[in-house]
């Protein structure tokens, strides 16, 4: 009986580090030039337990064209009479998101950062504004690494 219990509470805590074990992830950043304004994306490949792995999914999916893993596509028609950028950071995290499908709402405001150890950080705020006064509070050096954006993924419990 107590070895039956031990090896239960033994597979839940082994359960519970798996679940909260970090994730690889690409962040996809549009940002319209000359504003704050943006739009992010999180994508996840299981099979890429790396950093290095996602670092290398980017370079060759810009180098080739053709993202075969991170598999997105970058709408420029979407972006008639205005420029703007993308931006890709490969990032480390517990946390977990909804899959990304590509629609117009993207109506979730998030402060997002990536550190220096590759740590992706992300918190849903209330609005667009009150991101960027959660933004420009953080440390100079915390700023710099951060920035907000909407999405239309939700972080999962």
């Amino acid at each position: 009986m107590i070895k039956t219990g031990m090896l239960a509470l033994g597979l839940a805590l082994a359960l519970s580090t798996q679940a909260a074990e970090r994730q690889v992830y690409l962040v996809a950043t549009v940002q319209l030039d000359g504003s704050s304004l943006a739009q992010s994306i999180f994508l996840h490949e299981p099979q890429i337990t790396e950093l290095q792995g996602c670092l290398d999914a980017v370079r060759d999916g810009q180098s080739k064209r053709d993202w075969l893993l991170y598999r997105h596509i970058f709408r420029r028609d979407r972006f008639k009479g205005f420029s703007g950028h993308i931006r890709y950071q490969c990032g480390l995290s517990e946390l977990r998101f909804s899959s990304w499908h590509d629609g117009p709402r993207y109506n979730k405001p998030y402060l997002i950062g990536v550190n220096d150890d590759a740590e992706l950080s992300v918190v849903r705020t209330p609005s667009q504004a009150q991101c960027m006064t959660q933004l420009r509070a953080l440390p100079a050096a915390r700023q710099a690494q951060s920035f907000c954006a909407m999405g239309n993924q939700e972080l999962q419990p």
